[in-house]
């Protein structure tokens, strides 16, 4: 806690931006990245409509499924990309949830747009000559001990130390912001963990000060906790983390809580941990009815609760927009509007959607006309009125990456999938 703090400009690596620390890795490594994004896509849109079947939130269960217009139409975006890499892709006239903490889809795309908001606020506090520091803080906690019960006294504590006269005093005297979210996981022995990260923002260099403010927020934070017969240790209930290593710290957070964690974002933690996420994962694959019930009491508990809280005024000095969470997923982030598909298109579209983005993705609209032929779909594409019939031509790069895929689809499966999916509880 005694290290100097050093002005830090993070690279997009340390919060967590894959794309970025991809795009300069050079071109032999372009097609695995691709992959990998398409994967992460399947994965979460498979995610989503599993959850449909699960979710205690109808928010969540009509996330991305159920048209929004009046004829129940579905409309297709593209953007493409720069000269031979794919473009982006997406649909519009969806209902979203914009739950960060319940929907796969909608916390990736949230937390991707929070991440940057991250970024500008320390490169902006570095230009000023600023410096940063993480603040972690926990409780400790028990089986027994639920998930609200742990929600209400983490919301206790931190309301507690930040309306303190200590804290105060510090921030006025520090000129210190903060950026405050909330992390959370599991364990079959110790049950759910939650804990808080401030990222602290001084415009100045403050590396002496450190330990007596350290001393200042446990003293605060532990007393906070005991209002609510909770506890913590200075051992293991405060952690300070300066410079670098505060940014790579926030950043790894950012990328758990963006659904795409490192080493897979199904890998389990440490000694048997598990984000909500992964729970959710397992609930998904082995049905386990403990998974389920722990995953919609997550969904409960978690409920109402903001990823990211900043200190007043602080977004409006970094030029941060305030965007709401809902707003970021209502988002389509495909670009121009593609085409229009019929609302009994869509029904049969759903259950493979992300083939279509990738598909659109990787050859722009002819290709998503021809991965629409091929399943004899109606749909419109008011922008071009040529010939609707594509021809795959095994000379033509786009198309011979989609006559690939539509090749290697097993027919018996995709129907196998269709089925399972359109069971009573996800029914369009």
């Amino acid at each position: 806690m005694t290290a100097a703090l050093a002005s830090v400009r993070p690279s997009a690596a340390a919060l967590g931006n894959d794309a970025k620390s991809a795009a300069t890795a050079g071109q032999d490594h372009a097609g695995a990245f691709w992959d990998r994004q398409d994967q992460a896509l399947r994965d979460k849109y498979r995610a989503r409509r599993e959850l449909a079947a699960i979710t205690s939130l109808s928010r969540v269960k009509k996330c991305g499924r159920v048209s929004t217009n009046e004829g129940g139409e579905v409309s297709l975006h593209h953007t493409p990309g720069p000269e031979g890499e794919p473009g982006t892709a997406g649909f519009g006239g969806l209902a979203t949830c914009g739950s960060v903490w319940a929907c796969p889809v909608c916390s990736a795309k949230i937390s991707a747009r929070r991440s940057k908001d991250l970024e500008q606020l320390i490169n902006w506090n570095a230009d000023r000559g600023g410096t940063v520091a993480l603040l972690t803080l926990t409780m400790r906690h028990h089986r027994g001990h639920s998930l609200r019960e742990l929600r209400r006294a983490l919301s206790a504590a931190w309301r507690h130390l930040t309306q303190s006269r200590g804290w105060k005093r510090w921030k006025t005297d520090l000129d210190m912001d903060y950026v405050r979210g909330v992390e959370g996981t599991h364990t079959d022995l110790n049950g759910w963990h939650l804990h808080i990260h401030a990222l602290l923002i001084f415009p100045t260099d403050v590396s002496a000060e450190i330990p007596a403010l350290t001393c200042e927020v446990y003293t605060r934070w532990a007393a906070g906790l005991a209002k609510k017969g909770m506890s913590a240790t200075a051992e293991h209930g405060i952690d300070v983390r300066v410079g670098n290593g505060a940014v790579e710290k926030m950043g790894k957070y950012i990328s758990k809580l963006a659904f795409e964690t490192a080493g897979g974002r199904w890998k389990r933690g440490k000694r048997g941990s598990r984000t909500p996420f992964q729970i959710l994962a397992d609930a998904i694959d082995t049905g386990n009815e403990r998974d389920v019930a722990l995953w919609q009491e997550w969904e409960q508990g978690s409920h109402g609760m903001q990823q990211l809280v900043w200190s007043n005024g602080l977004k409006q000095r970094c030029g941060v927009t305030e965007v709401k969470d809902e707003e970021i997923a209502e988002e389509d982030g495909g670009g121009e509007l593609a085409g229009v598909l019929p609302a009994r298109s869509w029904k049969k579209i759903y259950p493979v959607a992300e083939d279509l983005i990738i598909a659109t993705r990787h050859g722009g609209v002819p290709a998503a006309r021809a991965w629409l032929d091929a399943r004899g779909l109606a749909f419109e594409f008011e922008a071009d009125t040529t010939e609707r019939a594509v021809q795959l031509d095994p000379g033509d790069a786009p198309f011979a990456w989609l006559k690939a895929a539509l090749a290697a689809e097993d027919p018996e499966q995709r129907r196998e999938r269709r089925r399972s999916y359109y069971r009573p509880a996800t029914a369009l």
